[in-house]
């Protein structure tokens, strides 16, 4: 089915059964039942029948009936008692407009309405939306019965714009109620023709039939948005409260913004209140984030909860410095309702000023929102709401944003919370340890900010008076029972510990808890790289133990270049001690020694662990993509090296090589590597001998390297 108003011309609306998204037929018929076609004479019996759910299968056999026969048996089944009657039969008009050919309008002359669909050349026969516009405007004047009337205005709408002409003409021709049902008809046609005439019915006495044609006006927003806008803005002054009403609400719902002067006096009034604060959010002024904030001192309930959405929009767009500044100026109350409202518990009955019941708030979202205001606006007790805010699953996110705008101010709030909850025993920890790490990260990332700020400012910061507070809190997290707060701590000493940490982080390198171990490793990798000297004289004392040199290993890669009596030390530990040791001297000696490591290496990738040798195929991979002379003796030795990697047909070894920087595949198919790999090959285009197949040589994959 084509889509509405795809090319509708200066005047044309959607054909028939365009006009909108017809409803989806319910299954509960078998689609037989509707396309099979029955004599009409069995039809009009079962529609007599006392059994609603017979007369509903009749009704949807009316679909596939011929429209002349079926047109009085349809008037029947849309006035039944029966509703699922009624839209069945309402459901086979739209079949019936479907299964029309689509008329083509006469051509008119520049500013004139083409002629009505219904007017069809003398001796055709009329199509079935003609005959049904007929029909169903003669049951509008005729008959008293409101389920008939209700389900022909539907199936008028549904006729596009073969119905408008017709609707038009019996707009101007009737009186009374009739023609707010034709208005009706009117705007669910969704043809842009029926704007003139329910414009012009704006200017009619009848307050129904003013207010039923602002609503089907709004209605059109999307097809005819210019034409629609310039109403809607014209009848934000009318003198009906409704039409205004609506003429807000559609342009909210075409997100078209309102001038401030005008949505000012909007405001005032309680009936308008809502929309007009939702048009606040798309205003383009700055004293909307002013009167919003004043709003917010007194209001209540509902009008409290819309508030919030609305400033909280406009803080996320162009007027985001205005709605901070408009906070922040107002009303210490503002602030502690805001904190008030962040910290309500979800559902709680009677809290002021905040209520988020009604209007289809939601109560997380809504908290959200208060707490990200308070945060903008640096009221007292939203660092406290913020963190409490981080036990909360669905409020986490804004919760670390929260904490993110305030900054340096919120540092003593998660310490406070630090300090009660960080303890030795597992049972004080469960359903809190999210929130501890999460804290943790986030009051990292605040000392961090603040060293950077007071570093460009030549000042010394306010956060250096919390800053031993906090490194003592992460010390002691360090060795929690939780692992999630064990790893976000260590990885915090990387970023803001001091080189007397260095004895706490290796001694969490051998933690149990390999997630905490390996965040140890990148731990003393990072603080390595901020305190160069100090790692360098540790690193000698760690080698001199086994159980440190995995350590002294990690030590010496972070610091990028070696002693000889430190790559000594390397070669010994790749191929004796402890499997993580090795793997960390497989690493390092790679990036310190650089070619001098290839013997190393090849031992290594048949050490008989595996992750030494992933290791050991990675770092040849990087030493590899890291020499650029190609007719080097280096290259060429670790071109053979990773010859013997691929011809292993272990898609792993494979892999890592490809990860580190070796220039073959990592996925090739492997079914039949072992028999095609059996020998070392050169790796570089060209030099490789013609495989069995009788291609030339590379990688599985044919891709020449």
């Amino acid at each position: 089915m084509s889509r509405a108003f795809d090319d509708p011309g200066p005047f044309e609306g959607p054909r028939a059964g365009d006009a909108g998204s017809w409803p989806a037929e319910p299954e509960s018929i078998s689609p037989s039942v509707r396309s099979t076609p029955m004599p009409i004479a069995v039809i009009a019996a079962a529609l007599s029948a006392d059994d609603a759910e017979e007369r509903r299968q009749a009704a949807a056999r009316l679909g596939r009936a011929d429209v002349v026969e079926a047109l009085p048996l349809l008037l029947r089944a849309l006035g039944d008692p029966d509703w699922r009657v009624r839209k069945e039969a309402t459901y086979a008009c739209h079949r019936l407009i479907q299964a029309a050919p689509a008329s083509a309008p006469a051509q008119a002359a520049e500013g004139e309405r083409p002629a009505s669909p219904g007017a069809g050349v003398e001796g055709e026969r009329p199509s079935a939306p003609q005959l049904l516009v007929a029909a169903l405007l003669d049951a509008l004047q005729k008959s008293e019965d409101v389920g008939l009337r209700n389900a022909a205005i539907e199936v008028l709408g549904y006729c596009g714009r073969d119905a408008t002409p017709a609707l038009v003409d019996a707009l101007g021709a009737l009186a009374g109620d009739e023609r707010k049902l034709v208005v009706d008809a009117l705007g669910r046609t969704r043809d842009p023709a029926a704007l003139d005439p329910l414009y012009a019915a704006l200017a009619e006495q009848d307050d129904n039939l003013r207010q039923s044609a602002i609503e089907a006006i709004a209605g059109m927003g999307l097809i005819a948005r210019e034409r629609v806008t310039d109403i809607l803005y014209e009848r934000l002054s009318d003198r009906d409260r409704f039409v205004r009403l609506t003429a807000l609400n559609g342009l909210n719902g075409l997100e078209a913004p309102v001038p401030w002067r005008v949505l000012s006096s909007l405001i005032d009034d309680p009936i308008l209140r809502p929309a007009a604060l939702v048009a606040a959010a798309l205003a383009e002024s700055p004293e909307a984030p002013r009167a919003l904030c004043a709003a917010l001192a007194t209001a209540r309930g509902g009008a409290f909860a819309q508030l919030v959405r609305a400033l909280a929009r406009l803080a996320e767009g162009p007027l985001a410095s205005h709605a901070v500044d408009a906070l922040r100026a107002a009303p210490p109350e503002v602030g502690a309702r805001l904190v008030q409202a962040a910290s309500a518990a979800p559902g709680s009955v009677g809290a002021e000023p905040p209520s988020w019941r009604g209007l289809g708030a939601d109560p997380v979202s809504g908290r959200a929102q208060a707490l990200l205001l308070a945060a903008m606006a640096r009221a007292p007790g939203a660092a406290d709401a913020a963190v409490q805010a981080m036990i909360e699953p669905a409020l986490v996110e804004t919760a670390q944003r929260a904490l993110g705008l305030l900054g340096a101010e919120a540092l003593r709030s998660v310490l406070s919370y630090l300090e009660r909850h960080i303890d030795p025993d597992p049972d004080l920890w469960e359903g809190v340890d999210d929130a501890t790490a999460a804290l943790l990260d986030g009051a990292v990332a605040i000392a961090e900010q603040g060293g950077r700020e007071g570093a460009l400012s030549g000042e010394r910061p306010a956060i250096d008076a919390t800053l031993a507070e906090l490194l003592g809190a992460v010390r002691r997290s360090v060795r929690s029972p939780s692992t999630l707060v064990a790893t976000s701590a260590l990885y915090g000493l990387a970023k803001i510990g001091a080189a007397v940490d260095f004895p706490l982080i290796v001694s969490q390198t051998r933690a149990i808890s390999l997630p905490v171990a390996r965040a140890a490793e990148s731990a003393l990798a990072g603080l390595t790289e901020r305190y160069p000297e100090t790692a360098r004289e540790l690193a000698r004392g760690l080698a001199l133990t086994e159980e440190t040199h995995l350590a002294a290993a990690i030590v010496i890669e972070a610091l990028g270049d070696a002693e000889p009596e430190e790559i000594a030390f390397l070669t010994s530990a790749a191929s004796a001690g402890d499997v993580r040791a090795r793997r960390a001297a497989v690493t390092a000696i790679a990036a310190a020694a650089g070619v001098s490591a290839l013997d190393v290496l090849s031992l290594s990738l048949a050490d008989e662990e595996r992750e030494v040798r992933l290791a050991a195929a990675r770092a040849l991979g990087r030493l590899y993509a890291s020499l650029t002379d190609r007719a080097s003796d280096e290259r060429a030795r670790a071109r053979e090296l990773l010859g013997l990697v691929r011809a292993s047909g272990e898609p792993d070894l494979i892999a890592a090589a490809a990860q580190g920087g070796a220039p073959f595949r990592s996925d090739p198919p492997w079914s039949d590597a072992a028999e095609r790999l059996s020998a070392p090959v050169a790796i570089d285009g060209g030099e490789a001998p013609a495989s069995p197949s009788g291609m030339t040589g590379g990688p599985p994959s044919g891709k020449v390297l």
